[in-house]
């Protein structure tokens, strides 16, 4: 994940315009608090030059999660009214703005500081509705048990999707063991029958991997909740505290360096994937991710699953849609699945996906 710094007026207008764009699908996920920060924000040259530190795919939310990691650490401060995840009674979201340019330039140093050592890891057990049917397809194509390699695995609550329980098909049936901590709802349409496959080895890749054993790491993937997502922020605790129970291998760094060794030591069959990941990298990044396949592919046969924004949704997300399309209805995300085998490259994109309703469409 490439981290932008203040580098001129044009980096500024980009940063400007991801906060235009952010007040539309902040408002469409759940988040009012954070659509009219957003929505304040985008014409505010202080915020902007500060969220300028911060990722360069995500500059809104990365300063929101910051300042709502701050707060959930115990920092005593009026702002906390706004958040529901502070309080019972949260204060209208449209009189925030105020309080939180407040706060933001009170704590101006340690909110830099956060956007520039932290990155935006926003991952939750949610997700996973949407990784159950192309690991199902996997798992019929590959065999088992299948052994996973997670780049951009966070918190590692992907890896353990299969100690959830799930219910996709709209009838009543569910699949996952028995005690789950929780069910997660959804909605499949079409593709293959959905079981939960047989699991072999666990390996996750992470520019910065988040430790669910630590009190701070943990406060962090929670901040990155919206506030007012109060289930999501509840499942992913009790999904870090079975990632912290589970054999997986951790590798912390640049994937384009750890996933040849990764793949070189993963037994056959092997799947690889990635969700909300690769809308962070370069374009020249995401092609070298792919020759890496290929080379790893002439003697053996590896899969590959993606779940990313559509193109249109990651142009839209980075401010660089015009204001036109950021007010008409956001594409879905894609569900991909590649197999590379003899160097040779089978990608299709099986699914449409949203992660927001849990909803994936195969086509008929």
């Amino acid at each position: 994940m490439n981290i932008q710094r203040n580098a001129g007026a044009a980096d500024l207008e980009r940063v400007a315009g991801a906060f235009r764009a952010g007040e539309h699908v902040y408002a469409r996920e759940g988040s009012p608090l954070y659509a009219n920060l957003a929505r304040a924000g985008a014409d505010d040259p202080a915020i902007v030059e500060l969220a300028g530190h911060g990722m360069a795919g995500a500059p809104p939310v990365h300063l929101f999660t910051s300042v709502h990691f701050m707060l959930l650490g115990g920092l005593d401060d009026p702002l906390a009214r706004f958040f529901p995840t502070l309080t019972e009674n949260p204060a209208p979201p449209e009189d925030a703005y105020p309080g939180f340019r407040r706060f933001c330039l009170r704590h101006y140093d340690e909110l830099k500081h956060l956007l520039q050592t932290r990155s935006v890891q926003m991952t939750y057990p949610d997700r996973c509705r949407n990784l159950v049917p192309p690991l199902s397809l996997v798992a019929d194509l590959a065999g088992e048990p299948l052994n996973l390699i997670e780049i951009g695995c966070s918190a590692g609550v992907l890896l353990v999707f299969d100690r959830y329980a799930y219910e996709l098909r709209g009838d009543g049936e569910r699949i996952g063991p028995a005690d789950a901590p929780f069910v997660l709802q959804g909605r499949v349409v079409g593709g293959p029958a959905l079981r939960i496959p047989q699991i072999g080895r666990r390996t996750g890749i992470d520019l910065n991997l988040i430790d669910p054993r630590s009190g701070e790491d943990r406060r962090w993937m929670l901040a990155t909740c919206f506030p007012e997502l109060l289930g999501q922020q509840a499942r992913l605790a009790q999904a870090m505290d079975i990632v912290a129970e589970t054999d997986i291998r951790w590798l912390e760094g640049d994937a384009l360096l750890h996933l040849p060794q990764a793949l070189a030591e993963t037994p056959d069959p092997v799947c690889v994937y990635h969700s909300a990941c690769l809308m962070y990298w370069p374009a020249g990044a995401r092609a070298a991710l792919r020759q890496q396949f290929i080379e790893a592919s002439r003697a053996r046969t590896i899969y590959r699953v993606g779940i990313e924004p559509s193109e249109r949704l990651d142009s839209v997300m980075r401010g660089a849609a015009d204001g036109e399309a950021r007010d008409a209805a956001l594409p879905s995300g894609e569900v991909s699945v590649t197999r590379y085998r003899d160097g040779r490259v089978d990608m299709q994109v099986v699914a449409e996906s949203s992660v927001t309703s849990g909803t994936v469409t195969w086509p008929t």
